[in-house]
């Protein structure tokens, strides 16, 4: 299946004359929410007869993923506790799971799933241009991320998943690219593919569509007269509005500007309908809990995929607070309780709606941290562990390889315990796209570093089905 669009003349004449940006600003314009972001361009036929989704759970920090998957072979443990020292979680608190590691003792939920094959980790991703040894690192002999350790630019990296390029060199994320490729999936879609529950970030705009923002606990609320009440004065001012941009126009910006208006107004319709129309969970998610407060809109999302008339989507949210240079004996504990129920919420409310294998969700992160304490923390590190859940993957296995964990060993580049490497986000986001339906050009255009990594990742992360 070729998933790159074919070229159509309203799009190009759209494209080339910087017109497409300017149709959606003015669509913004008219709806009043910056939420609102509706697709200026034609939905394409598309062959897919099945629904699946994809869902981004961004750890906004580093997250401290050695203590969250660990490994449990003697000689790799105790090396593990020697360069940990007291940030070491004991190995008789670790829960065993196969691959050897053991999953911290304050993820009891997401040890149920990977333990019953409905979860996997992926050792040691990282953000990187190249394959790269700690050797090549020290000799700067292939090209490196900039700012490897600075948050900012490694959560757009990450994000884009675009290194080789300058920072702001490029727009769209990894997952507004893939938006764009999977946006014909979706024919009769009166929006785009994309949704953020967290507002505004690096990885869910696209060349070609943008996400709809939606608020977590309360959607989408809209402007008066678009909302559809049934007030004299809104009836009038929507009347008129419609009869306006109904009117016949011989020139191209024009027509396209009322269509998108139309478009944003009946999107945001059908959005809202499909939130009033979604059932009443029988799973509980932790309301103080802004995570699965975002779990649980998505989840209601997921639910109103046939009002929304949606074969794909792309979810990003995202939990913050995991730069713990201080005080992680405590905070680090929080997080990871936050980050084990929530995500055992949403998973028990996709086998609720019957969809557990249609949608696949991943944890992503600015970076690992060092192995090395600092005495009251970690600091910001490179490679770290990350896990996918869902009924289509192949669960209960690492993949990926494990760091050797020695201070000033064959991966630690500095002597903190920053781990290099050895599988990037470029492969990392490409199994996951692919089984979103992304053939070989399609995902090059999505990972443009991709090629820069061979084929392994094929079958050595072969992690879905």
């Amino acid at each position: 299946m070729n998933m790159i669009k074919s070229t159509v003349d309203r799009r190009d004449f759209l494209r080339r004359s910087g017109l497409l940006s300017l149709s959606v600003t003015s669509a913004l314009a008219t709806q009043g929410t910056l939420g609102l972001l509706s697709s200026a361009l034609a939905n394409e036929p598309a062959d897919f007869t099945d629904y699946r989704a994809l869902v981004c759970v961004f750890l906004y920090g580093g997250s401290d993923s050695m203590n969250m998957f660990v490994p449990t072979g003697a000689s790799e443990y105790a090396t593990y506790q020697t360069s940990r020292t007291t940030m070491a979680v004991p190995r008789a608190d670790l829960l065993e799971a196969n691959g050897g590691i053991g999953f911290n003792p304050l993820l009891p939920n997401l040890h149920r799933l990977y333990d019953r094959g409905d979860a996997a980790v992926v050792a040691n991703v990282g953000n990187l241009i190249e394959p790269i040894t700690r050797q090549q690192y020290m000799d700067e002999s292939v090209r490196i991320p900039i700012d490897l350790f600075a948050h900012d630019q490694q959560q757009e990296q990450s994000l884009k998943s675009y290194s080789s390029r300058p920072s702001g060199a490029i727009n769209a994320g990894w997952g507004g690219r893939l938006a764009d490729l999977i946006e014909g999936a979706n024919g009769g879609a009166a929006i785009p593919p994309s949704f953020s529950i967290d507002g505004t970030n690096y990885w869910s705009p696209g060349n070609e569509t943008a996400p709809l923002s939606l608020h977590p606990r309360n959607g989408l609320p809209l402007v008066g007269f678009l909302d559809g009440s049934n007030y004299s004065s809104n009836r009038d001012r929507e009347t008129t509005l419609e009869a306006i941009l109904n009117l016949p126009r011989s020139n191209a910006l024009q027509r396209q500007s009322a269509e998108s208006y139309l478009r944003a107004r009946n999107g945001s319709r059908e959005v809202r309908q499909a939130l009033a129309d979604s059932p009443t969970f029988q799973t509980p998610f932790n309301g103080a809990s802004g995570l699965a407060t975002q779990l649980r809109m998505t989840a209601r999302l997921i639910a109103g995929r046939d009002t929304l008339r949606m074969q794909r989507q792309v979810f990003f949210v995202s939990l913050g607070g995991w730069d713990t240079h201080g005080n992680q004996e405590i905070r680090l504990p929080v997080l990871m309780r936050d980050l084990d129920e929530s995500l055992a919420s949403f998973y028990a409310t996709l086998e609720e709606l019957g969809v557990a294998d249609n949608v696949t969700t991943f944890t992503s992160s600015d970076f690992g941290r060092t192995l090395t304490s600092n005495g009251d923390g970690t600091d910001h590190g490179w490679g770290g562990h990350y896990l996918v859940m869902g009924g289509a993957v192949r669960g209960n296995q690492l993949y990926g390889q494990m760091p050797n964990y020695n201070l000033n060993g064959p991966d630690d580049v500095d002597g903190t315990g920053r781990m290099v490497p050895t599988r990037s986000i470029n492969e990392y986001g490409a199994v996951m796209s692919r089984w979103m339906g992304l053939d070989g050009a399609g995902l090059n255009t999505a990972f443009p570093d991709l090629v820069n990594f061979g084929d392994s990742w094929q079958t050595e992360l072969n992690f879905l089905t």
